[in-house]
């Protein structure tokens, strides 16, 4: 379970390739489990951001593979949508053990 949440700026949408086989490549991890959603915003106030992506992440990853998987995304995320980094961010959440449901049953690891 790594899963993506990405809200990308209105005409920023449209992009080239394989997203998940381009994180899976940036961050050297599997692509068997991940998921990327990408929602295009109606509007956005504030800094501006092309993409903020919400990574969810299970508690078992390690610091290393987690770092992997953030940046990895970030710059999938940039070569996808032929992006600079600085205009992506990516925030990392932490789920632990038996806080996902999956299938109608608590996930643990």
């Amino acid at each position: 379970m790594p899963v993506a949440n990405c809200i990308v700026s209105p005409g920023k949408h449209s992009g080239a390739g394989d997203l998940i086989e381009l994180w899976s490549r940036e961050s050297g991890i599997s692509s068997e489990n991940m998921t990327i959603n990408i929602i295009v915003a109606d509007r956005q106030f504030g800094r501006s951001y092309s993409i903020t992506a919400d990574l969810l992440l299970a508690s078992m990853w390690s610091d290393q593979s987690s770092s992997a998987l953030q940046t990895g995304l970030a710059r999938a995320l940039a070569r996808y949508f032929l992006l600079d980094l600085q205009e992506v961010l990516v925030a990392t959440r932490i789920i632990p053990s038996g806080r996902v449901v999956e299938n109608g049953e608590e996930v643990t690891w």
